[in-house]
């Protein structure tokens, strides 16, 4: 007999292009599609977004074909390379041969400059990226900083769509989503096609379903994802774990858990997997975080009544600082070093 077919997961495609205009009942009508997809499986496909997604594809590959290993070493975060003792988030986080597969590039707000009163501090979470060799990688790091502000810019407008969605003002979280202060991260990931695959790097779920990273909760505001037309994640729902078709012409977006402490689970964080598929793609996601002093008084939209927003009970006010640290420990404690 063969295996039972996994469901495809409910992830509506919204066209979210009049997010960036003036028309406030279209804007509304955007919201009003985010609000079903926040509280159905959690995930939908931003389209029209107006951002470039073959160049975003093609420039990640032209880096990642290009990177030696000497390179990705020099580049290495603290977890894989002691010396870098300032590098805990921003950097390379390499592949380990016959162990782990996966491997990824993380860089942080452009913003982040030696000067920047939070690196002169120094406050946690906030680092000054680093970067290959201009030489040997032209225009990488052109691409890689253009690519944070147009999905930056893309993630605002969003972010003006869930606060209307919730009945909020348009700038309720764009108001602590701000250049200059934003610890939001993009993650250029590598899931590479190898020949033998080392089987240490698949990991086996309680279902038997074989997996590249194990089911999380994203720690993030939201998160806004390109990935290849490769099939891989799935979404937990009340009927079991179901398939998210992939697309590569649009962004997928779900809710990561400070949406959900803030929102009383209102609009939870979807928790997710990633299936292991021998096959070369990508997985390049914008985790949007606030400020590190940001906080948002959590609330309870099902019970707010006539413009009263009613505080959440038992849900204290978290600073996005405090939150980013606590979740991104927990969640390598949890599934280990990516």
């Amino acid at each position: 007999m063969g295996s039972v077919p996994v469901p495809v997961a409910n992830v509506p495609r919204i066209d979210v292009s009049p997010l960036f205009g003036d028309d406030k009942e279209k804007k509304l009508e955007v919201a009003r599609a985010i609000d079903a997809a926040s509280r159905d499986t959690g995930f939908f496909y931003a389209v029209n977004h107006g951002v470039d997604l073959p160049w975003l594809s093609r420039e990640t590959n032209k880096f990642h074909m290009s990177i030696t290993d000497e390179e990705k070493w020099q580049l290495a975060i603290r977890a894989y390379n002691k010396e870098h003792e300032s590098q805990i988030r921003a950097g390379y986080y390499l592949p380990i041969p016959g162990k782990k597969a996966v491997e990824s590039f993380c860089y942080l707000n452009p913003s982040f400059s030696p000067d920047h009163p939070r690196i002169k501090e120094p406050t946690p979470m906030h680092e000054v990226n680093v970067w290959p060799d201009e030489a040997k990688h032209p225009g990488f790091r052109a691409f890689a900083e253009k690519y944070y502000w147009d999905v930056f810019g893309l993630s605002s407008a969003v972010l003006r769509g869930y606060a209307l969605a919730l009945g909020r003002d348009e700038d309720f979280f764009t108001r602590h989503f701000r250049r200059d202060t934003t610890l939001s991260s993009v993650v250029l990931i590598r899931y590479p096609y190898l020949d033998p695959y080392p089987e240490p790097a698949i990991k086996t779920a309680d279902d038997g379903t074989k997996l590249s990273f194990e089911w999380h909760e994203d720690v993030s505001l939201i998160t806004v994802l390109y990935q290849s037309d490769v099939q891989n994640l799935q979404v937990k729902t009340p009927q079991g774990w179901q398939d998210i078709q992939a697309d590569d012409t649009g962004f997928l977006i779900n809710c990561g858990s400070y949406m959900a402490h803030i929102t009383d689970d209102y609009y939870p964080a979807p928790i997710h997997r990633v299936k292991w598929v021998n096959e070369e793609r990508q997985s390049l996601p914008f985790f949007v975080n606030l400020g590190w002093e940001d906080t948002i008084q959590p609330w309870d939209p099902a019970t707010a009544k006539d413009g009263a927003k009613d505080a959440a009970k038992d849900k204290p006010a978290i600073s996005y600082g405090e939150y980013l640290q606590g979740g991104l420990r927990g969640l390598i404690n949890k599934n280990g070093q990516t």
